[in-house]
């Protein structure tokens, strides 16, 4: 009789393993990670010459690199246009992509709209572990969707799942979710690392050898990240990530990983009564009027991938009564706040001391392009000193703990954004090498330091009525 193996718990961050479960992994410091891991238990290891041979070898003139002959990937394009962008011109035949996001964000309504455009190139078998065949239906009927060629199945056997797309062979198979599926012996629970690990590999291994392609829906953790070890991302060819605040209307999917396209695509969505939108034009979108912005208010270009969309860098100061002033950041890393305020501070003279501050980017989406920082310094200072910029001018800059303003990427794209939407003067680190002579019309300003930049970017206190108390 088999023993049944010890329990342990793993740390989903970093892998550090510890016999009883532990509040804060004393590996990485994260809080709450530890999950029920069961060992594999131990086969004694059989002699190098009596390992068994899998199949037949290949010639060793099959294992030769021609690449000449190597054909180019098949895609299926489903016309959804984020959606293929992202994963580099549409689902590759034979490759698995795993999709992530928080609960509600619409991760299953994404891949059903997706689902059901890829029937145009055949069958596509949908497998639900976690919703009812009806749920599924009725989600179906009030997207209006073609269900056309689309199979539907509910179960939460792995090997069942796998034995139906083996006899169906489809163009495509979506697992929905990762964590609802099991093996029939299985000793580990739904969402330990052992079982995603053992899920992600046969699905995965499926996609290789039948040509399948398979969308599988993930869970993430509080921060943002895959549920489970990093071993399931490395099994997968590509990882989405659904972002965006679940009860806002605006949607980011973006590439974490693709090897057959660029990482770091993104593409933007809105979510309506019928599922999920394109946004052709985000800037529109997030932006609505880029003219008499008031104190606090800073429109920058913010790198999404290969291209950039226009936010609204957003802050408040008001005097605080607590005493500790409070510091708020939505879409913005907190520390990234409060190294702007420090840089503020002592390289431009204006402190936020006993003043509560809140920073927000527009758009209900994180953004981490370090070519908004002195955008979102510039909002600082306008909200501290409650002055507003001057009217069409648009800070494009990385700027250092010493002041300096540094280079962008893409800095051309970044301007010719800017002046679609009415821009006409750019501050910019005089250390950029970009070409912009074609730009004509715009002026650029060109600066080392954010004091210049300041100087540049408001009318004098004097005449804007001087700050506010």
């Amino acid at each position: 009789m088999m023993a049944k193996p010890q329990v342990q718990y793993r740390c989903s961050e970093c892998g550090h393993i510890s016999v009883s479960k532990l509040g804060k992994c004393p590996e990485c410091g994260a809080w709450g990670s530890f999950v029920e891991d069961v060992p594999e238990i131990e086969v004694t290891a059989r002699p190098a010459s009596r390992v068994p041979i899998s199949g037949i070898l290949p010639a060793e003139a099959d294992l030769d690199v021609a690449v000449e002959n190597v054909q180019p990937e098949q895609r299926m394009m489903t016309d959804i246009g984020p959606w293929d962008e992202v994963l580099g011109g549409g689902l590759v035949v034979g490759s698995a992509v795993l999709v992530g996001g928080e609960p509600g964000i619409g991760k299953s309504t994404l891949v059903l709209q997706a689902a059901t455009a890829l029937g145009q190139h055949g069958k596509v078998l949908y497998v639900s572990g976690e919703e009812s065949r009806s749920q599924i239906l009725g989600r179906v009927r009030r997207l209006g969707l073609d269900p056309k060629n689309l199979l539907l199945a509910t179960t939460n056997s792995l090997a069942d799942a796998l034995a139906m797309a083996d006899r169906a062979r489809p163009v495509a198979l979506v697992m929905d979710s990762l964590q609802s599926f099991s093996t029939e012996e299985d000793f580990f629970g739904s969402g330990t690392p052992a079982q995603l690990k053992i899920t992600a590999a046969a699905i995965a291994g499926f996609s290789k050898k039948s040509g399948v392609a398979a969308l599988i829906i993930g869970h993430v953790t509080k921060d943002g990240t895959i549920a489970g070890p990093k071993y399931v991302e490395h099994l997968v060819d590509a990882v989405l990530y659904m972002e965006g605040d679940r009860f806002g209307a605006y949607r980011l999917l973006r590439s974490g990983k693709n090897r057959y396209g660029k990482s770091g695509e993104t593409g933007f969505f809105e979510m309506t009564s019928t599922g999920l939108i394109p946004i052709s034009d985000p800037s529109s979108a997030f932006v609505t009027d880029v003219h008499n912005l008031q104190p606090g208010s800073v429109v920058v270009p913010a790198a999404q991938g290969s291209f950039a969309v226009l936010v609204e860098v957003q802050s408040l100061a008001a005097t605080s009564y607590l005493p500790s002033p409070r510091r708020i950041a939505t879409g913005l890393d907190y520390d990234r706040l409060m190294i702007a305020l420090a840089i503020i501070e002592r390289r431009a003279g204006t402190s936020a001391g006993g003043r509560d501050v809140y920073v927000n980017i527009s758009g209900d989406f994180s953004v981490e392009d370090r070519g908004i920082d002195l955008g979102v310094g510039l909002s600082l200072y306008s909200a501290i000193r409650n002055v507003a910029m001057r009217d069409g001018v648009m800070p494009i800059a990385e700027v250092g703990l010493a002041g300096d303003l540094r280079p962008v990427f893409n800095l051309h794209r970044r301007i010719e954004l800017g002046a679609r939407m009415g821009f006409r003067e750019f501050i910019v680190s005089d250390k950029a090498r970009d070409d912009l002579s074609d730009l004509h019309g715009l002026t650029i300003h060109r600066k080392r330091y954010v004091s210049e930049a300041i100087a540049a970017s408001f009318p004098r206190l004097s005449d804007a009525g001087g700050e506010s108390q």
